[in-house]
């Protein structure tokens, strides 16, 4: 998918404020053949972690080098960002988390977006905690469905509201009319 991606975002306008001279680790979610996995570069560990969910025993041949590509592009934009200060990328080795296995075929992206908010360049409960059970997964795979739609900056959020009280509405009626039949 990356070959299609304009990785080159020096030039975006959304990221001309942003510093990125002090974040020490970088994440890039990364779909092959509808699978999401994370890449991270983690510049105080020295490492590119792969976090993978399905724990593929196949990296090698079915993600390594589109995640090397990933890396490079992010050197690339690194190199401009870390200009005073040294990164020495050839000392960086490969990670790959070998403790997570899903319970599911889908829940994949959940774990890339849990990983975000709690990797921290090692393995931590809050990453795992409950996370075999299908039910707690479908629970904050809706409660980050209810932020995205409620969230104030959300242009759609009026709109989705009212079709949400209206299909409540009728369902609220069907549900008398079969209580008075």
């Amino acid at each position: 998918y990356y070959d299609k991606v304009d990785l080159d975002i020096t030039n975006k306008e959304w990221a001309k404020n942003l510093s990125f001279t002090e974040c020490n680790l970088w994440f890039f979610p990364y779909c092959n053949n509808k699978h999401y996995i994370m890449i991270c570069v983690n510049i105080k560990a020295e490492r590119f972690e792969v976090l993978d969910s399905l724990r593929h025993k196949d990296f090698e041949k079915t993600y390594k080098s589109m995640a090397e590509r990933v890396v490079q592009y992010a050197i690339n934009y690194m190199k401009t960002q870390f200009a005073d200060r040294t990164v020495r990328w050839e000392r960086f080795s490969w990670f790959k988390l070998e403790k997570v296995t899903q319970p599911d075929q889908i829940s994949c992206g959940m774990y890339v977006i849990r990983w975000m908010r709690h990797w921290e360049g090692k393995y931590n409960s809050a990453l795992t905690k409950d996370w075999k059970r299908i039910d707690l997964i479908n629970e904050e795979r809706e409660c980050l469905m209810l932020d995205i739609i409620l969230d104030e900056e959300n242009l759609e959020r009026e709109r989705i509201m009212k079709e949400a009280t209206k299909y409540c509405n009728m369902k609220k009626k069907k549900k008398e009319l079969k209580g008075r039949k």
